[in-house]
């Protein structure tokens, strides 16, 4: 019999082993844990609570044997409050052998069937002498756990602690890494966006050099497809994440854009649109296209129009001349912005007095 019970807790001490190194998922240890201690001490119910030293309070996060009904709202305790509490704030084992929901330490839960366990063992979860949580067995009949089954279940909580540790661990070291990803993303941006406007800095030298006019526009027009780009990156450089706000990318595009429109006034209306670098970046280019083409060919007032109609996205650039002909050719520029909205935006670029680009919200 003796010989049994010392093997049943080695295996259990094994088994902890085997489920602290098997996963980084506390939640899933806890259960692993829950199911097997409560088999080798051959108790009713086992819960596992994790420590939140930011609230200061122990949390259930697992069970055996007594399910919680919400587990969106878990029972939770102070240091000190209740049996298990009391075994956390003190760092000592708490054990009580029968009639333990008549204990003035006892702490009922509306959604915990708690009252009708006699006994309970509980143990503190300690990690170098700091408290990671608790954990308690239960039976229905009273039972006065032995000193080495005690010993047993803090060697137990143990093992759990480092288990809450090496998480713990592994989540900040995660989060590190996120970090760094994310400045190394936002540090490749900046140095494209620079790269970028000294290339564009380039061409205006090299544009003002000639002397034939049509080349000189289409350096002009390369210069302002070369700054659309490398306003999407700038914004990338100021986010966390790939995605652009484009009513504030579209905002600074007129701005940098409008250095030709001779006091010709621009009223916009742009709503917050948020898209992926890539899909930001082929608008920043098609919006450079039909804006440079407004105030090139167009008249009076230059009118932009940036909104998410449910599903899709549209984007207006009109002023009052009459517009591009449908029938007339395209030039490079509409040329340009027609395929960016075929090939990477998914929609459509149509020209009817004023031009209109409609895309879904999502690719």
């Amino acid at each position: 019999m003796i010989a049994d019970r010392t093997a049943r807790h080695l295996q259990l001490m094994t088994d902890t082993i085997a489920a602290v190194n098997s996963s980084l998922d506390l939640d899933e240890v806890f259960q692993q844990i829950a199911s097997k201690v409560a088999a080798a001490l051959d108790t009713d119910a086992c819960y596992v609570y994790l420590y939140d030293e930011a609230r200061d309070r122990l949390e259930l996060r697992a069970t055996h044997g007594a399910r919680f009904d919400d587990p969106a709202n878990r029972p939770r305790m102070r240091l000190g409050e209740g049996i298990t509490g009391t075994a956390a704030a003190t760092g000592r084992p708490v054990l009580l052998a029968h009639a333990a929901h008549l204990d003035p330490r006892f702490v009922s839960f509306p959604n915990l069937p708690e009252e009708e366990y006699e006994s309970i063992l509980a143990v503190p979860v300690l990690a170098r002498d700091r408290l990671e949580g608790a954990l308690n067995v239960r039976t229905r009949l009273p039972r006065a756990f032995a000193d080495d089954e005690v010993e047993l279940l803090c060697a137990i909580a143990g093992q759990v602690g480092q288990a809450i540790e090496n998480a713990k661990l592994y989540d900040r070291l995660q989060r590190r890494v996120s970090e760094l990803e994310s400045l190394t993303v936002r540090e490749i941006h900046h140095r494209v966006k620079n790269n970028l406007q000294t290339v564009a800095s380039l061409l205006r030298l090299q544009a003002r050099t000639l002397e034939d006019e049509p080349a000189q526009r289409a350096l002009d027009e390369s210069v302002n497809r070369i700054l659309s780009i490398a306003a999407v990156h700038d914004l990338a450089t100021a986010s966390h994440d790939d995605d652009i706000d484009c009513a504030d990318l579209l905002g600074r595009l007129e701005v940098t854009l409008g250095h030709g429109l001779g006091g010709r006034p621009v009223a916009s209306s742009l709503e917050p649109v948020t898209l992926s670098g890539a899909r930001a970046n082929a608008l920043a280019l098609v919006f450079c296209e039909l804006f440079g083409n407004a105030v090139e060919h167009g008249t009076g007032r230059i009118e932009v129009t940036l909104r998410r109609d449910g599903s899709s996205v549209e984007l207006v650039v009109a002023d009052e001349g009459p517009g591009p002909s449908p029938e007339r050719s395209d030039g490079m520029g509409l040329t340009i912005a027609r395929e960016l909205v075929r090939e990477e935006l998914r929609g459509r670029l149509e020209l009817r007095g004023r031009a209109v680009a409609r895309f879904p919200a999502e690719s």
